[in-house]
């Protein structure tokens, strides 16, 4: 009797859950964040304050709520995946700033920048560290998602590597950029998916999820390019357009906004396989995306 009553408030706070929207789930993303990222240092503390209430568009962890509300996960585990997708992304932004020197993020000093190089290696490291800590209220998975994110981690690190090396190269093909920007971008974009199908028993449809979000990756990143071209350019940094620029394309805006939309074209198709509504949730992130972009007739002719 008293195992049934348990698992009738198990599947009471389950259904609880399930009735409430990635907006209010969010709410609970954020004070989780904060809480696990809390340091005794008050120079650390405010750096990550700064970085964190900056902004940005939360895309990976609505991306983990949404799928896990759609597989049907409970409030906890969905909490818990949102919380570690966006710290790593988090930890990644204010690492990159310091790697590339760039000195703002989201309209506001970069934390290197603001708070010294240092203080951004530790704020980064703590947002990593509490990725991690966050996986640990998924109950009995823990271990199997934890080890499934540091390999992702491990993926993301050597593409990043592989862009700070590319950058440096003379000469770049635009395969030899996808490549880049596909295990740069790839691994840590389809981990609140593939968490959340791991959670959900669904762990036959990792490959296809991982597949659509690399073409996904590709175009977001693409489309982040026409914005950042004449920027990149200064930087030295990795571009498609200047890429395409170099190796004496008549339009390379043109030809990089198309070759951005077949990308996230092929993400949507892909995508129609998986379960639940998670085709629906990639393709209104497309629809999105796609909302903030030029058209055509738009770019430089």
């Amino acid at each position: 009797m008293l195992a049934e009553s348990a698992s009738a408030s198990q599947t009471n706070k389950q259904d609880h859950a399930m009735s409430q929207t990635p907006d209010m789930l969010m709410a609970d993303v954020e004070r989780r964040m904060m809480r696990l990222c809390r340091s005794p240092s008050g120079v650390l503390q405010n750096s990550v304050h700064h970085h964190m209430k900056s902004g940005g568009s939360r895309v990976r962890a609505r991306m983990a709520l949404d799928a896990a509300l759609s597989l049907k996960l409970s409030h906890q585990q969905a909490v818990a995946i949102a919380t570690a997708c966006e710290l790593l992304h988090n930890a990644s932004l204010i690492h990159d700033d310091l790697q590339d020197r760039d000195a703002t993020r989201r309209g506001q000093p970069a934390v290197w920048a603001e708070y010294g190089s240092e203080v951004a290696i530790c704020a980064g490291d703590l947002l990593l560290s509490g990725a991690y800590a966050a996986l640990g209220a998924v109950g009995e998975s823990a271990a199997d998602l934890i080890t499934i994110m540091h390999e992702r981690v491990a993926a993301t690190i050597h593409g990043q590597s592989e862009d700070l090396d590319g950058a440096k190269r003379v000469q770049l093909s635009l395969e030899d950029y996808e490549t880049i920007a596909a295990n740069k971008s790839g691994p840590l974009l389809s981990l609140p998916l593939e968490l959340a199908l791991r959670l959900a028993r669904r762990e036959d449809h990792v490959i296809t999820a991982q597949r659509a979000i690399k073409s996904f990756a590709l175009g977001y990143q693409m489309l982040d390019d026409l914005d950042d071209a004449f920027a990149d350019e200064q930087a030295g940094e990795i571009n498609a357009v200047n890429i395409l620029a170099s190796a004496g394309a008549k339009n390379p805006e043109r030809d990089i906004l198309n070759r951005a939309r077949s990308h996230l074209d092929n993400a949507a198709y892909i995508a129609q396989t998986l379960p639940a509504a998670m085709p629906q949730i990639i393709k209104g992130y497309i629809d999105a995306l796609m909302l903030r972009t030029r058209t055509p007739q738009e770019l430089p002719a």
